[in-house]
């Protein structure tokens, strides 16, 4: 049973892995990061090898390239077209990442193996004189806090190479006490550079998921917001219209006016407003009942709106079975034509209205006032006026009074 959990464990912590869901994009950041890093590593030790061999040429006392050194100077030659080499298939694959997935994974194990054992490569010719592994050991922590690799891909490459390490010791070490204090050393390194490298990992899957974590909320809270915006909007939108007719109700009514007055009051121009009132619609209500009464209310509100084309003008139901229509810059004589063209319109509807005393349908009285509006004058006799004048016309129904 404690071999299980063991295993377990061993699997868990080796085999870190992502939601299926979530793998492609993770492997996709971890990529392009590796790409960048990659690029930049490779550069740096293409100016490095060039450095040191121009300056060991300049140097005519160097020892690089007498007896033993020929191996070092043939480490650090080869290493340029090597680095050249990767550098080009970083910039490669860096073009399209999704689309050099594998060959990326692939790429970077081979580029962090090369480099170990290159590094490893210096630090065997270091035995033959100093015995230090430092170019080794700072090569393994390097690989470790770089770039970012699965924590099993990453055991593997650091096993590999300090085996490799550790045997090719015995023939390059000058004493056994080299040998067993190197072997200690560089498998320190590695299994400290490989928890380093494994909490990297897990660090950047945390960042990965985190991030996921934000980029949805933050999706879902700007989807909130559009529907708090669109119910905003229609609570808005509700609040100014009336719910039967669909027209403007009576509160935007007195905002509207106002506003409009204001303007023309600036403007110098003209307004004009009509007051309608169906006759005898309480008959009709008592006779055909509310809900023909509401399909009648409808109606005219359409005929409303058919008829009233320009954009400044303003369409409301100021109350009941009465109508208002603001004629922002309109004269005396076209808000007449316009309320008769509404009148005709009404009565051309053929609504049936059997107690009607002007006709067999349902017909409209209008009132209409004009001014030219001005700081002496007031919104409430405008519309007082209109109002008169539609008293005026219902006395004989079915018409159309100037105030």
């Amino acid at each position: 049973m404690h071999v299980k959990k063991v295993m377990l464990l061993i699997k868990r912590s080796l085999f870190v892995a992502v939601p299926d869901c979530d793998r492609a994009k993770f492997e996709e950041d971890i990529n392009r990061l590796n790409i960048s890093r990659g690029k930049i590593t490779a550069l740096v030790f293409i100016f490095l090898e060039v450095a040191l061999i121009a300056a060991s040429y300049v140097d005519q006392k160097s020892d690089m390239f007498q007896n033993l050194n020929l191996c070092y100077a043939f480490m650090y030659i080869i290493m340029i077209p090597v680095m050249i080499m990767f550098l080009w298939l970083f910039i490669k694959f860096g073009k399209d990442i999704t689309y050099h997935r594998k060959g990326i994974n692939i790429i970077g194990v081979i580029f962090a193996s090369f480099i170990l054992i290159w590094c490893a490569g210096i630090s065997l010719l270091d035995q033959m004189s100093s015995g230090q592994i430092i170019v080794y050991t700072v090569a393994i922590l390097a690989v470790a806090v770089t770039p970012l690799y699965k924590p099993h891909v990453i055991l593997i490459i650091y096993t590999c190479v300090n085996v490799v390490f550790i045997t090719l010791l015995h023939y390059f070490s000058k004493t056994s006490d080299w040998i067993f204090g190197n072997s200690i050393n560089s498998t320190g390194f590695t299994i400290i550079s490989w928890a380093i490298s494994y909490m990297r990992y897990r660090r950047q899957m945390k960042t990965f998921n985190d991030a996921k974590i934000i980029q949805e909320k933050s999706e879902e809270l700007k989807r909130i917001n559009i529907e708090l915006e669109k119910a905003n909007q229609k609570l808005e939108k509700l609040s100014q219209t009336d719910g039967l007719t669909g027209i403007f109700n009576r509160f935007m009514f007195d905002k509207m006016i106002e506003m409009k007055w204001n303007e023309c009051v600036c403007q110098l121009r003209p307004l004009s407003f009509l007051m309608i009132d169906i006759d005898f619609f309480k008959l009709f209500n008592d006779t055909y009942g509310h809900r023909a009464g509401d399909e009648c209310l409808k109606k005219v509100a359409e005929v409303l709106l058919t008829c009233v084309k320009h954009p400044l003008d303003i369409v409301a139901r100021y109350g009941g079975e009465e109508f208002a229509v603001i004629l922002p810059e309109t004269g005396k004589e076209y808000a007449w034509e316009l309320a008769e063209h509404i009148r005709k319109k009404v009565e051309e509807l053929n609504i049936p209205h059997a107690y009607s005393a002007v006709s067999p349908y349902v017909t409209i009285s209008l009132g209409i006032n004009t001014v030219y509006p001005s700081n002496a004058s007031s919104i409430d006799e405008f519309i007082n006026r209109a109002d008169k004048a539609l008293y005026d016309a219902k006395k004989s129904r079915n018409a159309t009074v100037v105030a």
